[in-house]
């Protein structure tokens, strides 16, 4: 598989830490929306690594050195619930065992050193929660967890691929752990009961503007954006289907999909299903992050 400098800028990327390990920097709306089960709940046990994928690509064309090896993995980690703050709807009582995953991988390219890297500039980003404390180190130690299944989300191609009929490291034994995706989480021990006013807050908020969309609604903002006859035409109903958040999303692909909608119309119902989505999870690079 050859590479362009873009795709080795993308590489060098993250390798450099680009990708992130929590999907949400901060408590809001959309982190609410994207959560389907917010707990307090205590780290019990932390896996081996297990192997997911191992593979070998050969270099850029022209580039000195052999070929560039890659072996990916994951880890769960186990908690036990103490408290349920937000069910959505699930079934997980306090006591449960929940599972959550974490994606890691190595590079290896002999050719990296002879070749140039891009500027880099310092990082803005807030530390990132689940780097910081999603460890072995806090074995015993309180979460407060907003979470979503992870094969609900999707994953990002990994840095080093050879696979182009299928870009997601994941198969059907992984869904199969049932694990979920971390979207957000606070350590129990530094979270102020301010902050844990305002998560209640805002779960109370996002979630009664839930309740009042129904689907009806939902519908038929989505039928303005398919009949617009531009843009501006249907920036109103765009606006309110952004205060309703990822409930919208399936029936606006719907929407994006069938053959009947046009083109233009496909394209705006295919940025809005992104913008109201989860990102595409990140496979770590680098073992520091474990």
């Amino acid at each position: 598989m050859s590479k362009t400098p873009a795709a080795l800028s993308i590489l060098v990327c993250c390798l450099s830490l680009c990708a992130r390990a929590c999907l949400r920097d901060e408590i809001d709306e959309k982190t609410i929306q994207w959560s389907n089960l917010i707990v307090e709940a205590r780290l019990v046990e932390v896996s081996e690594r297990v192997e997911m994928k191992a593979l070998a690509v050969k270099p850029p064309k022209g580039a000195k050195g052999g070929d560039i090896s890659a072996v990916y993995w994951l880890r769960v980690y186990s908690f036990e619930v103490q408290k349920v703050i937000d069910p959505a709807g699930g079934s997980v009582k306090p006591r449960h065992r929940i599972e959550v995953v974490r994606f890691f991988g190595k590079v290896d390219d002999p050719g990296a050193a002879t070749r140039p890297a891009p500027a880099s500039s310092p990082s803005t980003q807030p530390v990132d929660p689940c780097l910081r404390y999603l460890t072995r180190a806090s074995m015993g130690q309180t979460f407060v967890l907003l979470l979503r299944p992870e094969q609900d989300i999707k994953m990002h191609k990994p840095p080093v691929w050879s696979d182009t009929k299928n870009l997601d490291p994941r198969d059907a034994e992984v869904h199969g752990l049932r694990a979920y995706a971390v979207i957000h989480l606070m350590l129990r021990s530094k979270t102020s009961e301010a902050e844990m006013n305002h998560l209640r807050a805002v779960i109370a908020q996002t979630r009664a503007a839930e309740k009042k969309a129904p689907d009806a609604e939902i519908k038929k903002q989505v039928e303005v954006i398919v009949k617009a006859a531009s843009d501006e035409e249907a920036e109103p109903a765009i606006a309110a289907l952004k205060k309703v958040g990822y409930k919208a999303v399936g029936h606006v692909k719907s929407a994006r999909d069938k053959k009947e909608t046009p083109p233009e119309a496909k394209e705006r119902l295919a940025k809005l299903a992104i913008e109201l989505s989860p990102p595409p999870m990140s496979i770590l690079i680098g073992e520091m992050h474990e």
